[in-house]
């Protein structure tokens, strides 16, 4: 980030200067803003939109205590450049992640609202993360609704410390309820060298009664650097019952060359226990131009294949893009999309 401070971050360092916050021995704001010009193909019409790409503002700090503990939290929330139909409308959109709680060697003990296990076991893998071909389209998704690629609120989170590159996290979601809608998840983690493996097991709460079964995903993954070459490989597992299970895998690779970064991803669903066939291919492919370190541009093309009864779509998510046309025109569509687009990063350390 260029050292000469915006306007902006001057004014919103000199207000927590004033706060409690300001008390934090560590301090940091930052954030991301990114658009896209995209032109969408439902199956049926071809729209052409500028929308919002992921754009987020987030706050996060903490204050020693003594005696190797230390009081922690992180508030991030959406940032909504996007005035169309669909999307985040206001400047400050919903929370992304936030919570509070104590960090020492044990790991850190925290409160709040946080992505899933399943989530972020992988998020950092997805080449195409926080774009409209994001890989949610078919991962951690079903033809019947269910999907992992979210948070868990009302949260007890465990984030494990670090074991000679082994770490994880465990969080408990309460239905607050009783009425056994309680969410969970684990993952398990381990980096080496240019190597890195993953595994997470989550279970979103259903509730009670008969014919009713949670919904639980399984999922294993690992990434492998070579030189100016990764390559990512994720095998996924959803379980709803004798209803609406599947399984599904995602294969990508991305090549350095001076600033350009070369993308390629590819994924397929298969059919679930429903009646007919519902399944789905998913490609992309993208160009990364790197302005600067914390610059980037970027032009992506990606196709989702269904099969005849198959409901895969690009997911209108604060997360991927405020697109508020991805829903398909009709089962068994097919759906494409163009997108050129820039991200810009920020952080500002105290």
């Amino acid at each position: 980030m260029n050292s000469k401070k915006t306007l902006l971050s001057v004014v919103i360092a000199n207000a927590l200067a004033v706060s409690a916050v300001a008390q934090a021995n560590e301090l940091e704001i930052y954030g991301s803003i990114a658009g896209a010009v995209e032109n969408i193909d439902n199956g049926a019409d071809s729209f052409m939109q500028v929308n919002n790409n992921h754009s987020a503002f987030g706050i996060k700090g903490g204050t020693d205590l003594g005696g190797g503990l230390k009081g922690v939290f992180l508030f991030d929330t959406f940032l909504g450049m996007d005035s169309g139909d669909s999307g985040n409308k206001s400047l400050f959109g919903g929370g992304r992640d936030g919570y509070v709680g104590l960090e020492a060697g044990f790991g850190t003990i925290a409160l709040g609202y946080h992505g899933r296990p399943w989530k972020t076991s992988t998020n950092n893998m997805d080449i195409f993360g926080s774009t409209i071909a994001d890989y949610s389209a078919l991962m951690g998704a079903t033809p019947g609704g269910a999907y992992f690629d979210g948070g868990i609120g009302s949260s007890v989170i465990w984030f494990m410390p670090d074991f000679s590159g082994l770490s994880g996290h465990l969080q408990f979601g309460a239905d607050e309820s009783d009425d056994d809608t309680s969410d969970m998840g684990v993952q398990l983690n381990y980096s080496a060298n240019n190597m890195y493996l993953a595994f997470s097991h989550d279970v979103d709460g259903q509730g009670s009664g008969p014919g009713i079964d949670d919904i639980t995903a399984t999922k294993i993954a690992g990434q492998f650097s070579f030189g100016a070459t990764t390559v990512g490989l994720i095998f996924d597992s959803i379980s709803n019952g004798d209803n609406n299970s599947r399984d599904a895998f995602w294969l990508a690779g991305s090549h350095k060359m001076g600033s350009l970064t070369l993308k390629a991803a590819f994924a397929q669903a298969d059919d679930s226990d429903a009646a007919g066939e519902d399944g789905a291919t998913y490609i992309a492919l993208g160009l990364d131009h790197a302005f600067k370190e914390n610059v980037t541009g970027y032009v992506i093309y990606s196709q989702i294949s269904n099969d005849d009864n198959g409901l895969y779509s690009f997911t209108s998510e604060p997360h991927t893009s405020s697109n508020s046309k991805t829903a398909l025109s009709a089962a068994g569509e097919d759906t494409s999309v163009f997108a050129v687009g820039v991200r810009v990063d920020f952080s500002l350390k105290k």
